[in-house]
């Protein structure tokens, strides 16, 4: 049953010129020309993180945007330099350590065999002693887990537990090396940083970015022998 509408009339033909009538072609498709799209092709999902980027000139790159979690650190209108994190565990040393001790046992046992008949109770001593370097290892293995991010003023330490540190690179009044990460702590009046040593290559160059070009007295120069502040 067809539409016998004035509308459905209509729309099937079209006055061409000299009054005549003639059947309406059926419409085209619509063709959009891709070179006048204003906006980003659709279902198109970009990653936010970016991967390693670029975050200031002459900075190291750093693994992507900043977690919420360690930028609510910064203060406003601070930029951020370089951010990194110290995540998990570099199981090579212990890999050397055990094969060192594997050796130091197998050599113990070829010059003296009665070493292993000794009592549990006194045989557990000096494995326990050849066997703490692996223990001290991974202790500070996981002290190390932390973040650290480099502002245009400022260096912020933010461990896995325990409060933020944060220091201005002018407050900085001494660095040295430290024990318990393995990389360096930066000390100043009321804080003080913590590098570990993965993260120290990368947080010298960030700060030495933001240093570049600057004039201080001997007076104004941290005790720094490890000219890590440049």
């Amino acid at each position: 049953m067809t539409d016998d509408t004035p509308e459905a009339r209509r729309r099937a033909f079209r006055i061409v010129a000299g009054g005549e009538l003639r059947r309406a072609l059926p419409p085209a498709p619509v063709v959009v020309d891709e070179s006048l799209r204003t906006g980003p092709p659709e279902h198109v999902v970009e990653d936010v993180s970016g991967g390693p980027r670029s975050l200031a000139p002459g900075a190291p790159p750093s693994p992507g945007t900043a977690p919420l979690e360690i930028a609510r650190h910064l203060r406003l209108g601070e930029a951020l330099v370089w951010w990194d994190a110290k995540a998990g565990f570099d199981l090579r040393p212990l890999a050397w350590i055990g094969g060192i001790s594997a050796a130091v046992l197998l050599v113990a046992s070829l010059l003296a065999p009665e070493f292993w008949q000794q009592p549990l109770s006194e045989l557990w001593r000096p494995i326990a002693v050849l066997l703490s370097p692996m223990l001290l290892w991974l202790v500070r293995e996981q002290f190390s887990q932390r973040s650290i991010l480099v502002t245009d003023t400022a260096v912020l330490e933010v461990p896995r537990r325990g409060e933020p540190q944060r220091l201005q690179f002018s407050a900085v009044q001494r660095v040295r090396r430290d024990l318990l990460t393995g990389g360096v702590v930066l000390t100043g009046k009321l804080s003080k940083v913590r590098v570990p040593a993965a993260l120290v290559d990368n947080t010298r160059a960030a700060i030495a970015s933001q240093r570049k070009g600057a004039l201080r007295s001997q007076a104004e120069r941290p005790d720094d022998p490890l000219r890590f502040m440049g």
